[in-house]
Formats: C-alpha cells, sequence, structure tokens
C-alpha cells in the first residue's frame, strides 16, 4: 500500500512540475513578444472573427465597439439601417433605433458615422455640419425631413430606407422648404 501510495506522490510531483514549467513558457513567449507584436496579433485575430462570422460581414476589420453593439442590434431587430445617398461618393450606412428617434439624433448618427468613414480613409478635413444642416435638408422618398424633434417613424422611415441630401432653397431671404 505505501508503495502505490509513494508512486502517487511522486505522479503528483510531477505533474506540478510539468505545470510550473508550462505556465513558465507561456509567462517567457508572452515576455518575449513586444507590445506592437501583440496589438498586430489581437487586429489580425479580431479581423478573422469578423471575416468568418456570418452576422459580422461586412464590418471593417478596425471595427469600433459601438458598430459592434450596432450590428447586433440590427441582427436581433432592435435598430435600423439608413442608407444615406451622396451622389458620386458610396452610400453611407447608419444604423439608428427605430423607437424614438428625433430627426436630430439621426442627424447626428449620420455626423458620428461620416466623421468615422472620413477618419478611416485617412482624410483630415474638418466638416462644419452646422453649416451642412444650415444649407441642407435630408429627404425620405420626396419628403423633407425638416422638423429635427419629429420622430422619423412620422416620416416613414423603415429598415433600408435610402435618404438624400437635398440643398435649401431661398427666396427673397425667406427659407423655403422643398
Amino acid at each position: 500500500m505505501e508503495t502505490v501510495d509513494h508512486v502517487r506522490l511522486e505522479h503528483a510531483a510531477i505533474e506540478d512540475v510539468e505545470k510550473k514549467s508550462s505556465v513558465d513558457n507561456v509567462k517567457a513567449e508572452s515576455a518575449q513578444l513586444s507590445h506592437q507584436e501583440l496589438v498586430r496579433l489581437t487586429k489580425t485575430t479580431i479581423a478573422d472573427i469578423i471575416e468568418n462570422d456570418p452576422l459580422l460581414t461586412g464590418l471593417p476589420s478596425d471595427v469600433t465597439t459601438e458598430e459592434l453593439k450596432s450590428q447586433i442590434a440590427v441582427v436581433q431587430g432592435q435598430a435600423i439601417t439608413v442608407f444615406l445617398n451622396r451622389r458620386e461618393l458610396p452610400k453611407l450606412a447608419v444604423v439608428v433605433p427605430p423607437h424614438n428617434t428625433t430627426v436630430l439624433d439621426l442627424k447626428k448618427a449620420i455626423k458620428r458615422h461620416m466623421n468615422l468613414s472620413l477618419k478611416r480613409e485617412n482624410v483630415n478635413k474638418k466638416i462644419s455640419w452646422k453649416h451642412i444642416w444650415k444649407k441642407h435638408h435630408l429627404r425620405f422618398d420626396d419628403i423633407i425631413l425638416s422638423n429635427d424633434n419629429e420622430n422619423i417613424k412620422a416620416y416613414g422611415i423603415i429598415n433600408k430606407a435610402e435618404l438624400h441630401f437635398v440643398k435649401r432653397r431661398r427666396e427673397k431671404n425667406k427659407l423655403i422648404k422643398r
């Protein structure tokens, strides 16, 4: 009986030594990787996950947390995607919640998505959104979204709706909403 217990103790001691050496090996490997290598490894891993997950397709490799949450909300039906047609530029997909979203909230979401898009394209141009909203309206189907406090549902905006920028027209120093 003593020999069996003695063999078990020796076996347990050997396993402890092996575990300690494997932990030391992992620590040594992680100590050998520089910060830049760990960042690169993390980014490639995230890019692989995004590329291979059917729910996350279409997201850029340098995805933000907000974009991930928005995409998940769209898949779960808790948000809608609205496309902003920018004429010769590619359409901009903007994700907003469908309930209690005002035109002002939509404009803020457009601003966030546009700034992120410009940042990804390495464009260091500052956009005056005050000027843009002073000179342009948003249009959905021939309806001008003129009231910033109005809910987007009141205009009939649903998932995959397409919006356009429309210049405001002036007539004798008064704005005409078209």
